[in-house]
C-alpha cells in the first residue's frame, strides 16, 4: 500500500509540474522581422500619400469657400446699394431703369442661341404624353394602319374622311412633331396642311381616340420619348464691377450716387 501511495503522489507532482510549465515562446526569425519591416514601410508610404491627398482636397475646399464668401459679400453690397438708391425700381421710367442697369453692368444673355419663342400654352398632346409617361410610338405600318382606319371609322361619321387631308400622312406628321419638337408652322408639307393636322390631333385627343392609336402603334417597333421645349429660354445673368467712379445720376426726385463695387 505504501508503494501505491508513493506512486500516486509522484504522478500528481508530475502533472502539476507539467501544467505549471510556461508555454513555448516563439522567437521570430530574421526573415519574419524583415517582412514586418517591409509591410510597415509600405503602410507608412500609403498613409503619407493619403494624407497628402486629403490636404490638397482641404486646401481646394478652403479656396472654394473663400470665393463663395467673397461673392456673398459682393451680392450683399449690391443689394444694399440698390435698396438705398432705388427702393422701388419698378417705379422708374424704362430709360431710368436702363441707366441704372448700365451702371451696374448687368448683362442678360440667352443661353441657347437657337431657342425659338413658342406662343400660347403647351400643346395638349404633349401634356398628355408627359402626364401619362407614354412615349411616342413608331410610324404606322400597312397592317397597323388598317386597324387604325377601322378604329377611326367606328368612331366618326363619313364626313370625317371626306377632307382632302391624307389621314395616314397626317398621323405620321403628328408623330414626327412629337419626336422632333418642331413648331406646327414648320411641319413639312408632305404631312399636309399644319392647321388641319393640328385640328385632327386635338379632336382625336379630346375624344380619347389618340390613346387607342398610340396603344396600337406601340405593339410594333421601338418608341421614343416626347421632345418638349420650354416656353421661355434659359437666361444667363452676370454683372461686373464699376470701373471708375461716375457722376451722380438724377432719377427724378431721387439721386443715385454710383459707388465702386468689387
Amino acid at each position: 500500500m505504501s508503494l501505491i501511495r508513493s506512486a500516486s503522489a509522484e504522478n500528481r507532482s508530475f502533472s502539476v509540474t507539467q501544467e505549471e510549465a510556461p508555454p513555448f515562446a516563439h522567437v521570430p526569425r530574421a526573415s519574419e522581422r524583415r517582412g514586418f519591416s517591409v509591410r510597415r514601410r509600405r503602410g507608412l508610404r500609403t498613409f503619407v500619400a493619403v494624407q497628402g491627398a486629403l490636404e490638397r482636397v482641404l486646401a481646394h475646399a478652403r479656396d472654394w469657400l473663400a470665393e463663395l464668401e467673397a461673392r456673398v459679400r459682393r451680392d450683399a453690397r449690391l443689394t444694399a446699394v440698390l435698396g438705398a438708391a432705388v427702393p422701388d425700381s419698378q417705379a422708374l421710367l424704362p430709360s431710368e431703369q436702363r441707366c441704372l442697369i448700365e451702371q451696374l453692368k448687368v448683362r442678360v444673355d440667352i443661353v441657347d442661341a437657337e431657342f425659338r419663342y413658342r406662343e400660347g400654352t403647351k400643346c395638349l398632346t404633349i401634356q398628355w404624353h408627359e402626364r401619362t409617361g407614354t412615349p411616342v410610338p413608331p410610324d404606322p405600318t400597312d397592317s397597323l394602319w388598317v386597324r387604325i382606319d377601322e378604329l377611326l371609322r367606328t368612331r366618326y361619321r363619313p364626313h370625317h374622311f371626306r377632307s382632302p387631308l391624307d389621314l395616314r400622312a397626317a398621323l405620321t406628321g403628328m408623330l414626327h412633331r412629337l419626336r422632333t419638337g418642331v413648331l406646327w408652322r414648320d411641319l413639312p408639307e408632305r404631312f399636309g396642311d399644319p392647321g388641319k393636322v393640328r385640328l385632327r390631333q386635338r379632336t382625336w385627343l379630346a375624344d380619347g381616340v389618340w390613346a387607342k392609336i398610340v396603344e396600337i402603334l406601340g405593339e410594333e417597333g421601338e418608341s421614343t420619348p416626347v421632345l418638349s421645349h420650354g416656353t421661355a429660354p434659359a437666361l444667363s445673368i452676370s454683372s461686373g464691377p464699376i470701373a471708375e467712379p461716375q457722376p451722380s445720376i438724377s432719377l427724378g426726385a431721387r439721386v443715385v450716387n454710383p459707388v465702386r463695387i468689387s
